[in-house]
């Protein structure tokens, strides 16, 4: 953690806590001292200076093992000298026009490559843009207007899709749009079933986060993933499956690792090469909803939607995670958690997740109350471990079983000092 640091002195307007800086009028330039409130950690935070591969280091002169990356969008870690280039190409000749560009053909070529059952792409700058014109065009479709989601499901921040979140994220929402949405629990089929066959003329869409961050890495079992793709087809509902996060599970996306086709499937964080991006893949009938030499089409833009830079750099981070790198991954994943598992076992903790994913939460639990999630930040922090606010962790591909092993330690023993100053977060829930 030493020398190098020398090289990531920040510049003199920022040597002071960015935190304290206010505007003309005396409040903090940004809400709370943040960009975004998923960045908050119960404390001030440090500010990231430099990242290479799967190391970072902030302005408080940490070396850390970066397992954050984004929210799981760094597949290949920081600054990946291909996906520099070819970003730093595309820029060269132009950042975004207002006519299309030959970069979005090629990712959407080969995102497509990887999802046989789908037939078009429509590009967008995030996951929750992405969701957004999923739910809309599967409203469009059908003529219908409700949507089931499952309890603990995330998928991002738009009005529809912060109702499961539960009151705290429905805060201004309005009352019409949580009464068109219907959250059921996880893997409970019966409780599915009853809520479509109660209403079938009256859901437009079923929407799926096979693994959910927010329910602590539950997985969806099986028999609920293809009960609700029976239901979907039996009663003409749109099946939506959000990969925002899981496609890096398996090479034709976690939905291909259970053998179900969804109707929409929405994407982003690493087709996009770390630039912003998202994605709508679906059934040619559906997406013919947004085709613009239809008449009556959903009118679809985004002045970045699609930028070449986003486009570029996403071709090459698709084309780097071959199949042989997915299962790399996964196996390191699968690992680290088993050996994490095996040391905390007695603290009333465990390691949940899937593959290159992982969450650190106390056993049993179907939600960790934010103080928790707070100190096991903190320690990891301390122990030179970047996770996300919420302790999922996620794996790039410059780590490899040395990397893997060296996070396994330092989680473990956060986890064991954040278990023995609080033996009571068995209870958090």
């Amino acid at each position: 953690m030493g020398t190098e640091n020398q090289k990531t002195t920040p510049q003199s307007h920022l040597s002071e806590d960015p935190h304290l800086r206010r505007g003309p009028r005396g409040f903090p330039l940004l809400p709370g001292g943040y960009g975004r409130s998923t960045y908050y950690t119960g404390a001030p935070s440090p500010y990231a200076i430099r990242g290479e591969g799967y190391r970072v280091w902030d302005d408080r002169g940490h070396e850390l093992i970066d397992a954050n990356n984004n929210f799981t969008s760094l597949i290949h870690g920081n600054a990946h000298p291909e996906i520099t280039e070819a970003a730093t190409k595309a820029l060269t000749a132009g950042a975004s026009w207002g006519i299309p560009n030959l970069y979005e053909w090629e990712l959407a070529d080969l995102l497509l490559s990887r999802l046989p059952d789908l037939d078009q792409v429509r590009f967008a700058n995030s996951g929750t843009e992405a969701v957004m014109s999923a739910i809309r065009i599967a409203r469009a479709s059908t003529g219908r207007e409700r949507v089931i989601v499952t309890k603990g499901g995330y998928h991002g921040t738009s009005e529809v899709a912060l109702v499961p979140g539960g009151p705290a994220y429905q805060r201004g929402v309005t009352r019409g749009v949580i009464n068109d949405v219907t959250a059921v629990p996880l893997n409970d089929i019966d409780v599915l079933r009853q809520e479509v066959e109660a209403a079938p003329d009256s859901y437009a869409a079923i929407i799926l986060d096979l693994l959910p961050n927010r329910a602590g890495l539950l997985r969806i079992s099986e028999e609920f993933v293809h009960a609700a793709r029976d239901l979907a087809t039996q009663y003409g509902i749109v099946l939506i499956i959000d990969e925002v996060i899981s496609l890096r599970l398996g090479f034709n996306g976690f939905s291909g690792e259970y053998g179900v086709s969804p109707d929409l499937l929405t994407t982003g964080k690493l087709i996009g090469g770390g630039f912003p991006v998202g994605a709508v893949a679906g059934r040619a009938e559906l997406m013919a909803e947004v085709d613009p030499t239809r008449p009556g089409s959903l009118p679809h833009g985004g002045t970045f939607s699609g930028n070449p830079v986003s486009m570029a750099a996403g071709a090459v981070a698709l084309r780097l995670f071959t199949q042989e790198e997915v299962k790399r991954l996964n196996h390191l994943g699968d690992t680290t958690r088993d050996s994490v598992n095996a040391k905390i076992a007695d603290a009333g903790w465990e390691i949940r997740g899937r593959g290159s994913l992982l969450r650190a939460v106390p056993a049993g639990a179907e939600k960790v109350n934010e103080q928790t999630q707070h100190e096991l930040w903190w320690a990891s922090y301390e122990r030179g471990l970047l996770g996300s606010p919420a302790n999922l962790l996620s794996l790039s591909t410059p780590m490899d079983e040395k990397v893997a092993g060296d996070i396994a330690d330092r989680l473990a023993d956060a986890v064991l000092a954040v278990a023995n100053q609080n033996p009571a977060t068995e209870g958090a829930k």
